[in-house]
């Protein structure tokens, strides 16, 4: 089976190559999307490890360029990482293990171990489950949503049908954009497009699950226990299990104040 690395940057010089030799050896190809906006040498790096990479234009959805970059792959699966993201050894390894046999066509796709550092590589908070990053190249197959975007299958996205990636139970992907250094003004940003995905969809539960995360994250109690309601409100099946849980627990964690 062959593999395509997707992804999309901007502004990206510093941390692309190290995402790029994260997977050398292991993918087929790399897709690279560079926003239109890009101001240093994210393209020049890209096309250096020879990535086929192709310009977007920014509308306030992540889900769109992921998109476009899966339209231009040509192996059987995908493989979507960010910039701010490595493959750890386990991935890798999980990875080959996982295609070394033939997966069921049941299977979409398949949820990753992520764990969170800071540029240090300090862990700054336990794994925990991503979504699904390793899924197969069909037109079935794409993105949905402005931020926190998903896979899902098109005709009926309840339906996507993502398993775990066997294995032992490590991680298989380090991110460190949660690093207090790189999330300057990101929040604002993330907020607005969650709000653009309620405008989209006004029962979409997955951006009530974020925005009651954001609030909680603020020590805004009482909003974030509303937001927690709104999402369980709009059906649960449309959330990962374990954010579910959280989300009915901090629904009732809270009291009637601030």
């Amino acid at each position: 089976m062959t593999l395509s690395l997707c992804a999309i940057a901007r502004d990206e010089e510093r941390f692309l190559p190290a995402l790029l030799e994260s997977v050398r050896g292991l993918v087929d190809e790399l897709v690279i999307g560079i926003d239109s906006r890009t101001t240093d040498d994210t393209l020049a790096v890209a096309q250096a490890y020879g990535a086929r990479a192709f310009i977007f234009d920014w509308h306030d959805s992540f889900a769109e360029p992921l998109n476009l970059a899966i339209d231009r792959a040509r192996t059987d699966w995908i493989l979507r990482l960010d910039c701010d993201e490595r493959l750890l050894p386990a991935g890798r390894v999980a990875i080959r293990e996982t295609f070394s046999q033939t997966v069921p066509l049941a299977i979409d796709g398949f949820l990753t171990l992520m764990v969170e550092t800071d540029l240090k590589d300090n862990e700054l908070s336990a794994p925990e489950v991503s979504s699904a990053r390793l899924f197969r190249n069909s037109p079935d197959l794409r993105y949905l949503g402005r931020i926190h975007e998903e896979v899902r299958y098109l005709p009926d996205p309840p339906r996507t049908n993502c398993e775990m990636l066997p294995g032992p139970s490590m991680p298989h992907i380090q991110h460190f954009g949660a690093d207090p250094a790189l999330r300057q003004g990101k929040a604002e940003r993330d907020r607005c497009l969650l709000h653009l995905r309620l405008r989209d969809n006004p029962k979409d539960a997955v951006a009530y699950c974020y925005l009651a995360l954001m609030a909680r994250k603020d020590g805004r109690r009482l909003l974030a226990r509303t937001f927690a309601r709104r999402a369980l409100e709009c059906g649960p099946r449309t959330l990962h299990d374990d954010r579910v849980l959280l989300m009915q627990e901090l629904a009732g964690e809270v009291h009637d104040y601030i």
